[in-house]
């Protein structure tokens, strides 16, 4: 498995059956009316997740190329965006990063609101899970650089 595609493919496909898993044990605890909502949000999240998967693995089976829209692929290419953008311009790498702190804030709000419909509710919820990743990717490069 020397081909970076081949290993990237396995990689979603085993976070695919993972989530598959946790997705089959969770509805079991959703079955109750009163299940948390933490729990709630987190299967909605992962049931997105898992589309992804789904998305990506067809998309390389069919062309030989990724969407890019899976964790696993999009934050690679972010990752080194991010990590050039630091070394040349890192005053707009800290704006970006507080941009990211801010989405993280309002989508948070956006959850807990009882004016929204449960299908707001869920895009925000896919929104919080992008920007809490990216803000942990940009604390990473930040740690990375100052560390090394």
């Amino acid at each position: 498995m020397d081909n970076p595609l081949v290993r990237t493919a396995d990689a979603i496909y085993t976070d695919s059956v993972n989530l598959g898993r946790y997705l089959a044990e969770a509805e079991d605890r959703l079955g109750d009316s009163e299940a948390p909502t933490d729990l709630v949000a987190e299967y909605v999240g992962k049931s997105i997740r898992l589309e992804l998967c789904h998305s990506e693995l067809r998309a390389f089976s069919k062309t030989g190329e990724f969407l890019g829209k899976h964790p696993f692929i999009a934050q690679r290419s972010e990752r080194d965006r991010a990590t050039a953008l630091l070394k040349e311009n890192p005053v707009e790498f800290t704006r970006e990063m507080h941009r990211i702190e801010m989405n993280i804030t309002r989508y948070s709000s956006h959850i807990n609101s009882p004016k929204l419909s449960e299908e707001k509710k869920k895009q925000a919820l896919a929104n919080l899970n992008k920007f809490k990743a990216a803000l942990a990717m940009y604390e990473e490069i930040l740690k990375t650089v100052i560390n090394g």
